[in-house]
């Protein structure tokens, strides 16, 4: 995907491609040589680092894209596990610039690959990064947060479970319910049956404003079962 495209869609603050997604905010941690960010590799949150950031911290004399091939095939690297890729428009035109971001683990065998002071020095630095990220709260740090309005962690709770997706059991209690109630309305008549399987999921789906039943939010998973349950020959022939 193209930058300009990013840029577009998700504005300054946020890079994307379908197995990346960086967050501009990031970690903002003191003394910082080379950034971290927050970033989204194969689906998963991790904090990662643009590999060409560290090429030109530690003023590698190799050519970029011959010096992280190097890196991946020594390594044995693997895309959207170690790192992925983002594809940048050339603003000089010819072949797009290529960025690689990679995890912590990898960003410190990088350093290494350099065998020199400023690699090892770069590499504790990433190391320092590592233990302030996996740093727990205390109470009494997180009653400060919140004394300061820091409230962001309760907002995103919020918004994952207004958001999430019911789980496979839930999807089948739904179609169970369903079932359930067709049957006990039908009483045999297989035409009718068939009939009412589809209206049901018809009726629920506009009831909750769904493209399609299961996309109903897990937090609202009682009231679509209750909803089936409550379901009257008069509403699925109206």
């Amino acid at each position: 995907m193209k930058r300009n495209a990013l840029v577009e869609k998700l504005g300054d603050s946020q890079t994307t491609t379908n197995s990346l997604q960086v967050n501009r905010k990031g970690l903002k941690l003191k003394q910082e040589i080379i950034a971290v960010n927050l970033t989204e590799i194969n689906g998963i949150q991790v904090n990662a680092v643009n590999a060409r950031e560290i090429h030109t911290y530690l003023d590698v004399k190799t050519q970029f894209s011959t010096w992280i091939q190097r890196a991946i095939e020594k390594y044995d690297f693997i895309e959207n596990n170690d790192y992925s890729i983002l594809n940048i428009d050339n603003p000089n035109g010819g072949r797009d610039i290529i960025d690689y971001f990679v995890t912590i683990d990898m960003s410190k065998e990088l350093c290494m690959l350099e065998n020199n002071p400023k690699g090892k020095e770069t590499r504790k630095y990433f190391i320092s990064k590592e233990k302030q990220s996996h740093k727990v709260l205390s109470v009494q740090e997180q009653i400060a947060l919140i004394a300061q309005g820091h409230h962001e962690v309760d907002n995103r709770i919020t918004v994952l479970e207004k958001t999430k997706r019911l789980e496979n059991w839930q999807e089948r209690a739904l179609t169970d319910a369903k079932n359930k109630k067709v049957y006990e309305i039908a009483q045999g008549n297989k035409e009718l049956a068939t009939t009412l399987h589809r209206k049901v999921w018809s009726i629920f789906k506009k009831n909750f404003h769904l493209p399609r039943y299961n996309e109903l939010p897990a937090i609202r998973y009682e009231d679509g079962v209750a909803y089936i349950k409550n379901l009257s020959l008069v509403d699925l022939v109206a």
